[in-house]
Parts: C-alpha cells; structure tokens; sequence
C-alpha cells in the first residue's frame, strides 16, 4: 500500500524550473555585488558627520560596525534562504534520464505556451509542472500538478502516454482538484501456483488471489467474473471453490452448460450443485432461504441480536453460492424461472454480506440482459479474463481508460472495491498444472 506523498518528496520538472533557478542565482548575485558599495558610502557618511558635529570617533565606529553587520546579516538571509530553495529544487532528484525524459514528455505533448521577450525572441513563458517520487524500489510516482489553466484536463488523462513514456502499465491512478497520481509497479505481483498437498484451514475471511492482493470477503461481498471461453475462468473458478472449502464453506454451484462444475454433484450430490433451469432456481431459493432464517436468528431474536456483529462474530460459517455462466441461463430458462432466479441472487447480493452469503456470478458477455445494472453494481469484485470489447469492459468496470492487450492466458483486469483503486489493475489469476495436479482429489480432503 502507498501512503500519501508528501509535496516535498517530489522533485518537480518543467520546462521553465532551471531557468527561474538561476534567475534567482544571478538577481541575488547582483543585488549582493550592488548594494556593498553603498552600504560602506554609507557608513563612511555616518562616520564623518558624527565626528565633524563633534561627536565621538568610538560611538561612529560603532554605529558604523553595526551597519555593516546589519548588511552582512540580511545578506546571509538572504542566500540561506536561497540555498534552501535550491535545496527543496533538488530534494529526492533522479537520474538525469528521468528528467530529460520528463521534460521532452511535457514538449512533446505541448504542455507549454511560448512568448516573445523584449528583445522579441521567442521563449517559454509557461509549462506544466510534473513532479517524480520513488517512495520504494518496487513502485514510482508521477505527478502532475494543476494551476487552473487550458493544461489541467488533460494532465488528467495522461494513462496512456505515461505508460509509453515509462513502459510500464498503469497500476493506479489518484485524481484530485490540485494534482493527478500516476502510480507504476516496476515488478508484477508473482502469481500463486496451486499444489496438491495436506488440507489446510482458513480461519479468515481472506481469499489470496495473488502473492499481495486479498479478497476480503466481508468487506468487499459478491464477485463478478467475465472473459470467454477458453482463457482460463473455470480454473480460477476452481481455485476459488478449493480456498472457499478451507474457509469450511458451504458451497452450491450452478452451471447451467452442464460443463466440468455440473460433475460435482457426483461427489457433493444435488443438493448443492444444479445444472438444469429449475433445479437451479431451486438452489439459489434454498441459499435465499439460509440468509434470511439466519437474519430471523440474529437479528430478529433480541437473545441473539449484538449491535454491529458479522456472521464472524456469530460463529457462523460462510456460504457461497457460485453461478457459472449467467447467459446460458438466461438462453435456457422461461421467463418465470429466469425472473425469479434474478430475484433470489439480487435479494443475496444486498441483503447477504452480514450474514456471510456470497454470490459469484460468472458470464462471457457481462451485459444489462444476462446481469442487470443494479446487481451489477453491487458486485464489490469485478474481473475480466483475456481480451474483451471495450464495451464489455465498460460494463465490468465502467470505464477502458488505458486497458492494455492481455496475452497471457489467465490473465486479465481486477477491481476491488474499498482499495482507493480509481481503475481496475493487471491480474493473473492462480495457476493450476491439471497434469500434476487433481482438483477432485483435493477437493475431497475438506468434505
């Protein structure tokens, strides 16, 4: 996690900074050279017409030494300050390269104005600042400030020509009114790499999905999973039902494609998996039903009722109820199963977060017909598997900003709510060798 930058971590560049620095040098230079002449006149005066008035010779001196001291100390003042200044200027300064890359990225973009001078020539007389900080060896940031003027909208929406200009893509992004954060990772978080091995408990409500990022179930509830065939869903879909087992979850599964997910129901049985329209209608009745009679139980019963309390804090053990592919469903079903299935997960999805019922819904086309907005919305984890349409994206994340090719199978985009994230980042989902490794076999360690 990166704390807030203060303003002086970073080293500012624009294309007028060096120049305003040495004017300030060669005017102080000036003024010091300029000012000593008439400041011994001016002592050598006040000696004199205190001697010829009859006064003592001790006391000019005096006044005279104080004079010179005065001026001495007002000059060292003065050049304190300045070597402060220059100081701040070069606070945290990186390589020249960095610098020289920053100021061609401000030319080359045009975040400047130019000006004729009184000698007609035309020069600078304006340019955005960017500001550069490398608060850890793993991460860099790049600021560009605001100042009001034609420049701070499109300082705003510099993801894709920073990302050129650095060649690492965008990890997240920090938008304010005085300044916009372009935060980079100069090393991808490592993937997880599933292995068969003993059964081990999760007592948290942590999922690991890489070697940094968590999924806090209780605090960012429900998950949507969208990509198309192919690019690795149903294996990271089979990560989670294994890390969900851990937790002593109870576990349901729809899959209306009757695919490899529907086979469960020979080790789970039907209560918990359904692959038919209305067996599934059925399960997701059944998971509604288990949210609301433990609401009855904890909530409803002044016994049992503590103010502010989880399912953690009752003791209970979560449920997930997991939907692979939403489409087909949809395809399949009647209007009257379809509508009452929406219905049950939309009544999971608002309702289930404080009594530790999930729903993860799975699609290829994540959009308004097979998930409605509403629910869509309350999806607190959002991902999107290999390449998909810029609309597709829009209705995962809301936004394409800046999204980059995928070519890794089992790789795509992730949002996580309550983050501070202001765009979904670069994901690899866990990696499962079905060579070396027996999903069935180790599902069964945790029946």
């Amino acid at each position: 996690m990166i704390k807030n930058k203060n303003a002086n971590d970073f080293y500012k560049v624009s294309l007028t900074n060096a120049e305003h620095r040495n004017y300030l040098f060669w005017s102080l230079l000036a003024f010091s050279f300029c000012t000593f002449f008439p400041v011994v006149w001016l002592m050598s005066d006040i000696q004199n017409k205190i001697v010829f008035s009859g006064g003592s010779s001790v006391i000019a001196n005096i006044i005279a030494v104080l004079i010179f001291a005065l001026y001495v100390f007002m000059l060292v003042f003065l050049w304190k300050k300045y070597r402060k200044f220059k100081k701040q200027g070069t606070r945290n300064k990186p390589s020249k390269e960095i610098i020289e890359g920053l100021q061609y990225f401000i030319e080359a973009n045009k975040l400047y104005e130019t000006g004729k001078d009184s000698l007609d020539r035309i020069v600078i007389t304006k340019s955005a600042t960017l500001g550069f900080s490398k608060p850890n060896d793993e991460v860099f940031i790049i600021r560009a400030y605001k100042h009001a003027d034609k420049f701070d909208r499109q300082l705003s929406e510099l993801d894709n020509q920073l990302s050129a200009l650095t060649g690492f893509p965008l990890d997240n992004k920090k938008d304010t009114i005085t300044y916009t954060d372009y935060i980079f990772r100069t090393r991808k978080f490592e993937r997880i790499v599933v292995e068969c091995g003993t059964a081990n408990k999760n007592e948290s409500t942590l999922i690991p999905l890489n070697s940094e990022l968590n999924w806090n179930v209780l605090k960012q509830p429900h998950m949507l999973l969208a990509g198309v065939t192919g690019l690795g869903k149903t294996t990271f879909l089979n990560y989670l039902i294994i890390e969900m087992k851990k937790m002593n979850a109870d576990v349901y599964v729809c899959d209306p494609k009757r695919s490899d997910l529907s086979s469960l129901q020979h080790y789970w049985g039907k209560e918990y998996v359904a692959s038919d329209t209305n067996n599934i209608a059925r399960l997701t009745r059944e998971v509604k039903d288990i949210m609301n009679n433990r609401f009855i139980e904890y909530k409803e019963n002044a016994e049992n009722f503590v103010y502010g309390n989880s399912y953690v804090d009752y003791g209970l053990k979560p449920v997930f109820i997991l939907f692979d592919e939403l489409g087909a469903f949809r395809a399949g079903a009647d209007k009257k199963v379809f509508s009452e299935t929406m219905a049950n997960l939309t009544e999971i999805i608002l309702k289930g977060r404080e009594m530790g019922v999930f729903a993860i819904l799975s699609t290829q086309q994540p959009n308004a017909n097979n998930i409605p907005t509403e629910l869509r919305d309350n999806l607190s984890v959002r991902l999107a598997l290999g390449n998909m349409s810029n609309e597709a994206y829009r209705m995962v994340f809301g936004e394409t900003e800046g999204l980059q090719t995928i070519s890794e199978k089992g790789a795509g985009y992730i949002y996580l709510d309550g983050l501070g994230w202001e765009k979904p980042k670069y994901f690899e989902a866990p990696y499962l060798d079905y060579k070396k490794f027996n999903f069935i076999e180790e599902i069964k360690k945790y029946n």
